[in-house]
């Protein structure tokens, strides 16, 4: 591997998130030279090798996760059979596993590998160093995996420890979330354009308000900031009546609750699909 070198970070699957997160260890401090990544494709490796420079990537998966000590499993979860029936021989107990593969239990990956696993669900943000991660502690995992973990996603944004029966309710509600604010935004910009406001203004208000109502939500409660800002007989009272009358609060727990069946049901397909398989994962 790169004329005998051995990198010490390994991240399975170089997309999105799984970029995000290699340099995210790269802000943590650790030297880019020391982390490696895979790819399925060409195109991918090309890609890769743009975003991160001075990280070595392959078509490899084995090549990266042999000498590796600490190994992110960050591909699709109609990928992780094959994934883990190539590497599973060389996941041992020296090494840990951090797995962001969603609806992936620690327990499954706990039976096919013999490494420690760490099961961690984060949201898009951590590509803009504002994401939300769930952390949770899985098979053989030590506290100072935890702390390496949560560390590594607190350099993109803030990392909760949970357990793992909430992961799917984190999914829906944090993994989620950023796909719902973005419709919110986007009807408050096209509410700004129905009421005459030019385009340009309309969004940028709607980003605005969003940022700046989060930021009083972290000393205020939802309905302190409400009574500050509804006064008698005037606007803002209006339009929270309208809300009201049409369910909004209802409508929104409801995609939550959508959401959290959804994950729930991906798990049972995931864990199925590999149950099924389990005598071609298992050595």
């Amino acid at each position: 591997m790169r004329g005998g070198f051995i990198a010490r970070y390994a991240v399975i699957g170089l997309g999105k998130i799984g970029t995000a997160i290699a340099k995210a260890l790269i802000k943590t401090g650790v030297n880019a030279r020391d982390v490696a990544g895979s790819v399925r494709s060409e195109h991918g490796l090309k890609r890769a090798q743009v975003e991160l420079p001075s990280v070595y990537v392959t078509l490899s998966n084995r090549e990266i996760v042999k000498d590796a000590e600490v190994v992110v499993l960050a591909v699709k979860p109609r990928q992780v059979i094959d994934v883990i029936n190539d590497v599973a021989e060389l996941l041992d107990e020296n090494k840990l596993m951090i797995s962001v593969v969603a609806g992936l239990s620690t327990k499954i990956l706990g039976n096919l590998t013999k490494a420690r696993v760490v099961r961690a669900m984060p949201n898009i943000s951590i590509l803009e160093g504002s994401g939300v991660t769930a952390v949770s502690r899985g098979p053989r995992a030590t506290d100072s995996d935890i702390e390496f973990t949560c560390g590594l996603f607190n350099s993109v944004g803030k990392c909760y420890i949970v357990n793992e029966e909430y992961l799917n309710a984190v999914t829906a509600l944090s993994g989620s979330g950023p796909a719902y604010v973005a419709m919110i935004v986007e009807a408050l910009w096209e509410a700004g354009i129905l009421v005459g406001l030019p385009s340009d203004l309309a969004w940028s208000l709607s980003i605005d308000v969003i940022e700046s109502g989060a930021k009083l939500l972290n000393s205020k409660k939802p309905w302190e900031i409400i009574s500050d800002v509804a006064t008698p007989g005037g606007v803002t009272i209006s339009g929270i009546k309208f809300a009201e009358e049409r369910g909004l609060k209802g409508l929104l727990m409801g995609i939550i609750e959508s959401a959290y069946r959804r994950s729930m049901d991906v798990q049972k397909i995931i864990e199925d699909t590999i149950e099924v398989n389990m005598g071609k994962l298992k050595k």
